[in-house]
C-alpha cells in the first residue's frame, strides 16, 4: 500500500534588523502542542493559485504564497500584500523547505519563507492559536531551546543556527533530514538532552514505534529507556545507531513487549545493567522463564531514588501504576519534563489490560502526575507535549466514558453492546482492546459497588 502524499505547508519568518518574530503553540492543539516555532499553516484544498500581481509575492508559487497571505492574516492580522505596498515589506525569499520524516503520523512538506521588514510590527496575535510571541535573535530562541526551556522541531532550530551563522541568507534549500532507516533508527530532539529514537516496536495500531529515549548529563550516567525492536533487523539498526554512545545502564518503565523486547539481549551484548520495578522483573520472569535475565544485572528501583542527572539537575524514579502494576516514569527534579510512559498515548489510546492493568489505580495516578504539574509531558508512542493539558483531558475522557458505562451496564447491556454503541466506527483490530477498556472500567465500578448487578 502507497503512503499518502504528504501535506504542503507554509511557514514565516519575520525579520527586522537582527530580530525574528515567533511564537509559542497553545498546548492544547493537537499538532506540536506548546512548541516554539514560526507563524503558518496547511495550505488547503480550496486554496486559490491565482498569482500575485503585487512585488516580490509575484515571484514565489502562487498556491503557496496565497496560502502565506491567508495564514498570516488569520494568526497574525497582517496583510502581507498591503505590507509590501505599504513599503513595510521589504523582501521575500524562499529560505527553506523541510519534509517531515516517513514515520510521522501526519507527513507535512513545508516552505519556510523570509519576510523582511522596514520595522517592527505590533502583531494581533490570535490566541486561540499561539500562547505567546515575542521578537528575539536567533541566538535568543536558540538558547530557550539548549537550556532545555522550549520545544521545537528539527527544520525550526536548523532554519535559526543558519540564520545565526549568517543573518543575510535568504536560500539554504532543501533541509530535510536523511534517516537512512535501513542502516539505523531516526533520531530525534525536540526538548535538548530527552532524544527519542523511534524504534520499530510490537506495540499496538495506530503506533508502530516505540520512543527509547537516551538520558544522561556528560557527566551522569547514561541511560538508555525502553529499546523495544520488533525484529532482529531493527534489533541491529539500532545497535547501529547507539554503536558510538557511551551507555552505563539500559532502563525499563514497564513489562510490556514494546517496551522491552530483545532489552536482555542488548544488555548481555553490551555488558549493561537493567533497571526496572520488581514486579516488572517479575512478570518478565514469569512470562519468559527465569533463564530471560540469565547473565544480566539487575537493579530493582522505587520512587524517588536518582538514577542520572540532566542539566544540573538529579532525574528521578516515579512509580506510575494502572496501565501495568510496575510502570515507572522518570523526571528531573525542576520537573522540567516527565517520561510518562504509556500513562497517556501520543498515538492511539491506553489499554488498561488484566491483570495488570487497574483502572482505579490509572485514575489517581492520573492525578498524581497533574498534581506535580510538570512543564513537559513526554509519552512512549508520540511527540513532546507542553504542560499536563493531555493528562487532564484523558482524566476527563476516561471519567465521561466511565459514566456512560455505568449507565448502559446499569440498563442491562452486555459488553459487547456497549462496545458497539460506545466505540461505533471503530477499528475492528481495536475491538478486543476496547473491550479491555470497558471490563476494566466495570471492574472499577463493581468494588466502587455501583453497579446494580
Amino acid at each position: 500500500m502507497n503512503n499518502p502524499p504528504p501535506l504542503e505547508s507554509v511557514s514565516v519568518i519575520f525579520i527586522h534588523e537582527q530580530q525574528i518574530f515567533a511564537v509559542q503553540r497553545q498546548p492544547y492543539l493537537l499538532a506540536f502542542p506548546g512548541y516554539h516555532a514560526f507563524p503558518g499553516g496547511k495550505i488547503d484544498a480550496d486554496e486559490s493559485s491565482t498569482a500575485f500581481e503585487t512585488e516580490f509575492l509575484c515571484e514565489h508559487n502562487a498556491l503557496r504564497m496565497r496560502a502565506l497571505q491567508r495564514e498570516i492574516m488569520e494568526e497574525l492580522g497582517y496583510d502581507l500584500e498591503e505590507g509590501v505596498k505599504k513599503g513595510e515589506v521589504l523582501s521575500v525569499s524562499e529560505l527553506a523547505e523541510a519534509l517531515a520524516p516517513p514515520f510521522a503520523p501526519v507527513r507535512f512538506r513545508t516552505w519556510f519563507y523570509r519576510v523582511d521588514l522596514s520595522r517592527r510590527i505590533n502583531f494581533k496575535v490570535d490566541s486561540g492559536e499561539f500562547a505567546d510571541s515575542f521578537w528575539k535573535t536567533p541566538k535568543e530562541l536558540l538558547e530557550t531551546f539548549k537550556t532545555g526551556k522550549s520545544l521545537m522541531v528539527p527544520p525550526t532550530r536548523w532554519v535559526l543556527e543558519g540564520l545565526q551563522k549568517n543573518h543575510q541568507a535568504n536560500a539554504f534549500g532543501d533541509l530535510s533530514q536523511n534517516f537512512a532507516e535501513n542502516k539505523t533508527v531516526p533520531c530525534l530532539e525536540m526538548l535538548e538532552g530527552v532524544p527519542q529514537y523511534a524504534v520499530r516496536s510490537a506495540t499496538l495500531p495506530p503506533a508502530s514505534r516505540t520512543n527509547a529515549f537516551l538520558l544522561g548529563d556528560a557527566d551522569a550516567p547514561k541511560l538508555l529507556v525502553d529499546p523495544s525492536p520488533n525484529s532482529a533487523e531493527e534489533y541491529q539498526r539500532l545497535l547501529n545507531t547507539i554503536d558510538h554512545k557511551k551507555l552505563d545502564a539500559i532502563f525499563l518503565t514497564h513489562h510490556h513487549p514494546d517496551h522491552h523486547q530483545f532489552s536482555n539481549q542488548l544488555a548481555r551484548q553490551l555488558k549493561l545493567p537493567i533497571i526496572l520495578s520488581e514486579d516488572t522483573q517479575q512478570r518478565l520472569t514469569l512470562k519468559n522463564g527465569d533463564d530471560y535475565f540469565e547473565q544480566v544485572e539487575l537493579r530493582n528501583v522505587v520512587e524517588n531514588e536518582e538514577v542520572t542527572r540532566w542539566h544540573g539537575s538529579a532525574v528521578r524514579v516515579y512509580e506510575i501504576p494502572g496501565h501495568d502494576a510496575g510502570h515507572l516514569g522518570l523526571a528531573p527534579d525542576t520537573l522540567s519534563w516527565f517520561i510518562v510512559g504509556d500513562l497517556i498515548q501520543g498515538i492511539g489510546t491506553v489499554v488498561i489490560p488484566s491483570p495488570e492493568g487497574d483502572m482505579a489505580t490509572y485514575f489517581k495516578t492520573l492525578e498524581k502526575v497533574i498534581a506535580l504539574n510538570p512543564e513537559v509531558i513526554i509519552p512512549s508512542h508520540g511527540i513532546p507535549m507542553r504542560t499536563t493539558h493531555r493528562l487532564i483531558e484523558t482524566l476527563k475522557h476516561r471519567r465521561e466514558r466511565e459514566s456512560q458505562i455505568l449507565k448502559l451496564s446499569n440498563s442491562g447491556k452486555s459488553k459487547q453492546e456497549i462496545l458497539e454503541q460506545l466505540y461505533e466506527g471503530l477499528d475492528p483490530r481495536l475491538h478486543l482492546l476496547a473491550l479491555q477498556n470497558i471490563e476494566a472500567h466495570l471492574v472499577k465500578l463493581r468494588k466502587e459497588e455501583q453497579l446494580i448487578k
